[in-house]
């Protein structure tokens, strides 16, 4: 375990391109406490940990610092995850929905109950697509693209004339996001130079996917899934923005 733990720190810290200097700083630990870890003379200690595994890229590694500081904090892993999310390399603002918090209407019924939505004063309307191939703007959508719209409350939503919603497709973000669940997407943040290391919706070889965006010093972008067994995506640096933009959160239905 303790070569494991050197070994580990060694990659991430190169991974970042970060002196021992420079990432003892980052943590708010001395050089010779960096070293000690890299040398296998001491483990990090719990908080430093978690700190390490805040820092982590998604894939296999941010997994292995995840599982490992689970074990020195000996936290329940809820606890532990939600801290993890709350911290640098993935945006506060993105979170699941509560189960219970989501209605979808269908556009068959939507003009029905359109007076009966209205009076709901805390909730919104976001159309939700039928195909995310179909994600562009808000205001570029058709009635033919909709399969319906998701209700939700206005607290999730504070600018909904920006947000689309679309189903994820698969399992290449789970445990996060589950097949079938409901993504909203923000386009009014699609600079991928502010989204970093964030939960994007892009378009790819002709489609939609939704994967964590990783900015390469060269200006090329990286689609990684959070689950390892899938590939990571490598766009080239291009004039058209594949980014379509942020999600800001996202509901997994019950199961």
């Amino acid at each position: 375990m303790r070569t494991d733990w050197a070994n580990r720190i060694r990659e991430l810290r190169k991974s970042l391109d970060l002196s021992q200097v420079q990432l003892s700083r980052r943590l708010g630990v001395t050089k010779k406490t960096v070293a000690e870890w890299e040398q296998s003379r001491q483990p990090p200690s719990p908080e430093r940990c978690l700190q390490l595994a805040r820092m982590t890229p998604p894939g296999p590694l941010r997994r292995w610092f995840t599982r490992n500081a689970l074990e020195r904090i000996g936290a329940d892993a809820p606890l532990v995850l939600e801290a993890l999310l709350a911290g640098p390399g993935r945006g506060s603002t993105q979170t699941p929905l509560p189960a219970e918090e989501l209605r979808v209407i269908s556009r068959a019924d939507w003009a029905e109950r359109l007076r009966a939505v209205k009076g709901l004063d805390p909730y919104v309307s976001v159309p939700l697509l039928k195909d995310a191939a179909a994600a562009g703007t808000p205001r570029a959508i058709s009635d033919a693209d909709l399969e319906g719209y998701a209700l939700i409350p206005s607290a999730w939503c504070p600018d909904p004339a920006n947000v689309t919603c679309v189903r994820a497709r698969g399992d290449s973000m789970a445990p996060i996001v589950h097949d079938g669940a409901i993504v909203a997407v923000d386009h009014s943040q699609r600079d991928p130079n502010l989204l970093h290391q964030k939960m994007v919706a892009a378009r790819h070889q002709g489609g939609v996917v939704i994967k964590w965006l990783e900015r390469q010093p060269d200006g090329a972008l990286h689609l990684v899934s959070e689950d390892a067994n899938h590939a990571t995506l490598k766009l080239r640096r291009a004039a058209q923005n594949p980014v379509l933009g942020l999600v800001s959160w996202w509901w997994n239905p019950p199961r």
